[in-house]
């Protein structure tokens, strides 16, 4: 009798080990959980690193812009390239 009680609690300690072991590989917060926000991370950070750099990019030609720091030719380069105008005397090429 007591045989039998030292099997079944070895097959019931087994299988809570191997429960609580498939649930840190798999669960909510397991091993896989963790990859997969390792990836999501590096993905955000790629993406955050883009959008301050369109930001700085952005900011660089807004300070061309400003009145105590206007740059004359940038400003006649926004003007022509938004309403599409130029003198009849010129010739333009439109590079991409």
């Amino acid at each position: 009798m007591a045989k039998h009680g030292a099997t079944a609690l070895s097959i019931g300690l087994g299988a809570a080990i191997l429960y609580l072991g498939a649930h840190a590989v798999t669960g909510r917060q397991g091993l896989v959980a963790y990859v997969d926000l390792q990836a999501q991370q590096r993905t955000l950070e790629s993406r955050l690193d883009a959008v301050e750099a369109e930001r700085a990019e952005l900011e660089a030609r807004a300070a061309r812009l400003r009145a105590e720091t206007l740059d004359l030719d940038y400003l006649d380069e926004r003007a022509r390239v938004t309403l599409a105008a130029g003198d009849s005397e010129e010739i333009v090429f439109a590079l991409d």
